[in-house]
């Protein structure tokens, strides 16, 4: 059961038509974490791979526990590349992004809040609920898979292109667009525990590269505490 969910969650990532020439699309992160993990200082800045390769792996953990379970996708990019920034202001080595989506079943029906990773929090998205301090937005779905836009070169997540995105000092925002590269995850999955990095909880580079997803920080509940759902709608 737990396999069917995972793949029938699977997100869809849309890339910013100008991602291949301002920063870089997913990888292995493994291949990655075998160069470097003696010695992370020989990480160096590099914004590659430039084309899309749609076998790169989307890695995933998964929690049950009645009434809910979550699972929780992963994107490795190499580089965070804050657009129209200067003095390397938002930029750092290495790049981990995800998806959640927790699952609430009742009766037999099943609902579905999706956060996506936004900088340092998330946005929130369903067809019926919320949680609590969250502003909700409405998913564009096919099937349940969820479409996530994802912004040039930071890769931050949204549920829409007209997410309102976020900005640093009302100068700088993050850029999402259509009509760029589309990535299906369903594909491509790989369970953390079965990779060559499940144990280690450090950063995947210098002091500003993001901490693994096995660190604390990167904790179930991360994105939103463990808190009821509120109904805002009715399941169409």
């Amino acid at each position: 059961m737990n396999s069917y969910l995972v793949k029938a969650y699977a997100p869809i990532l849309h890339f910013h038509p100008e991602e291949s020439t301002h920063c870089c699309f997913p990888s292995d992160a493994e291949k990655i974490f075998q160069m470097y993990q003696d010695d992370w200082s020989n990480f160096q800045v590099t914004k590659t791979p430039k084309k899309l390769d749609e076998t790169a792996p989307c890695y995933y953990e998964i929690w049950t526990s009645k009434p809910m379970t979550q699972i929780r996708y992963w994107f490795w990019y190499n580089y965070n590349d804050f657009p129209g920034t200067h003095f390397g202001l938002g930029d750092h080595l290495g790049d981990w992004e995800h998806v959640e989506v927790r699952l609430y079943e009742e009766n037999g029906v099943q609902d579905a809040i999706w956060l996506v990773s936004n900088h340092a929090s998330a946005r929130i998205t369903s067809l019926t609920m919320t949680l609590p301090d969250f502003e909700i937005e409405p998913p564009t779905l096919d099937d349940t898979h969820l479409h996530v836009w994802v912004a040039l070169g930071s890769h931050a997540n949204y549920p829409s292109p007209q997410s309102t995105p976020r900005c640093y000092a009302k100068i700088f925002c993050d850029r999402i667009q259509d009509r760029g590269e589309i990535w299906i995850t369903e594909k491509v999955l790989k369970k953390l525990d079965e990779t060559n990095f499940r144990d280690f909880t450090g950063r995947w580079g210098d002091e500003k590269a993001p901490r693994s997803p096995r660190n604390r920080y990167n904790n179930r509940w991360r994105n939103a505490p463990d808190a009821e759902p509120i109904q805002v709608s009715s399941k169409p």
